[in-house]
C-alpha cells in the first residue's frame, strides 16, 4: 500500500533516521526490516511492494475501469457460474417475495398489482404493499400502535399480510 500511495511523491521521508525519497521508502523499509528483524518474511514484504507496483502499472496503462474492479468482477462471475448453471439446468423456479416490483410500470397480466398509495408494483403473492404497508384495496393495514398489540392480534395481521403462507 505504501508503494502505491507514495509512488509519485517528490517529498523526503525519514526511515529509521535515514532521509530517503518518499517514493523509495517502502524499499528502504524492506531492507531495514531484514537487517533488524531477520525472521520477518522477506518474500511477503517484497510481494506486497511488487503487487503495488504491478497495480500502478496496470492503472496507468489501462484506460477504463479500475483494474482491481475488473479483476474482482471477473472472479465473482467465475465463482458464481457453477451455481447459476445448476439453477438453470434444474429449472429452479423459486418464488421471490421481494425485489420483484418496480415503480411506475403496470404488469397486471404478469401477476403484479400496483399499490394505490405509493404506486409500487407488488407481486400477487402479497396482500399488502411491500414498500408502504397499504392493503391491496388502499386501506391502511397497520394503523394501531404496534407496541399495544397483543400477540394474537399481531399473528392475525401477519396472516392477513402474507396470506397465511
Amino acid at each position: 500500500m505504501k508503494a502505491v500511495l507514495n509512488s509519485h511523491s517528490d517529498n523526503y521521508s525519514y526511515v529509521q533516521g535515514i532521509l530517503v525519497p518518499t517514493r523509495y521508502a517502502a524499499w528502504a523499509e524492506l531492507i531495514l526490516i531484514q537487517l533488524f528483524v531477520p525472521g520477518a518474511s522477506f518474500l511477503g514484504h517484497l510481494g506486497g511492494i511488487l503487487a503495488g507496483l504491478v497495480y500502478l502499472q496496470l492503472r496507468t496503462s489501462y484506460s477504463g475501469l479500475n483494474p482491481l474492479v475488473k479483476i474482482f468482477r471477473a472472479a465473482s462471475r467465475l465463482v458464481s457460474w457453477p451455481l447459476s448453471f445448476i439453477q438453470r439446468s434444474l429449472g429452479s423456479n423459486q418464488r421471490q417475495f421481494s425485489g420483484r416490483g418496480a415503480v411506475g410500470t403496470s404488469n397486471n397480466e404478469n401477476g403484479i398489482w400496483r399499490c394505490p398509495a405509493c404506486t409500487f408494483d407488488n407481486t400477487n403473492l402479497l396482500n399488502v404493499c411491500e414498500m408502504c404497508g397499504t392493503g391491496r384495496d388502499g386501506s391502511p393495514v397497520f394503523s394501531d400502535d404496534l407496541n399495544n398489540l397483543t400477540h394474537e392480534k399481531l399473528r392475525q395481521r401477519r396472516i392477513q399480510r402474507f396470506g397465511g403462507r
